[in-house]
């Protein structure tokens, strides 16, 4: 029985630090914690207070309605319009319905390349293009990596409408 002391401590030593764990993990876990789920519960709630910072393109009709009518008619129609400009809190006070500051437009190539690079993965229904192919034959006169590239062709709420050069 002398020598077997030491796994009686090494038992001891494992079954206070278990307990020990046991303890602090029972301080480090919200009490809502599993109560829906495997998470907090009351961040369903802490969600639900943020501030809302995007709405539905139809809010932006309120003030907008040309360019949504054309918006809606146009090839982009289920396209949102916070893909292309920013949170409509950034323009309006979504309390309130003020003013806050004008609408930033994301005018890039590469923002259009999100939807429209050609790459094998994608549907064919999706309209896909090969850039320096398609800008070397319909704009040959555009800078092939200027960032306004795709805009020197399309309008972005109706892009099947051409512009005209020069415009």
């Amino acid at each position: 029985m002398r020598h077997n002391r030491h796994y009686l401590r090494a038992l001891l030593l494992l079954l206070g630090g278990g307990a020990l764990l046991l303890l602090i993990r029972g301080f480090l876990i919200p009490k809502s914690f599993n109560e829906y789920g495997f998470y907090r519960g009351d961040n369903v709630e802490e969600q639900m207070n943020k501030p809302t910072r995007f709405a539905a393109k139809e809010a932006c009709a309120a003030c907008h309605e040309d360019i949504w009518k054309k918006h809606q008619k146009g090839s982009h129609a289920k396209v949102q319009c916070q893909n292309c400009h920013a949170p409509l809190s950034v323009h309006v006070n979504l309390e309130t319905g003020d003013f806050v500051d004008k609408m930033p437009i994301n005018k890039s190539s590469k923002l259009c390349l999100r939807c429209h690079l050609q790459l094998p993965s994608r549907p064919k229904t999706q309209p896909q293009i090969d850039v320096e192919t398609h800008i070397s034959r319909t704009a040959p006169t555009a800078p092939p990596r200027s960032d306004e590239v795709c805009l020197t062709c399309h309008t972005p709420h109706d892009p099947k409408i051409k512009r005209q050069h020069g415009m």
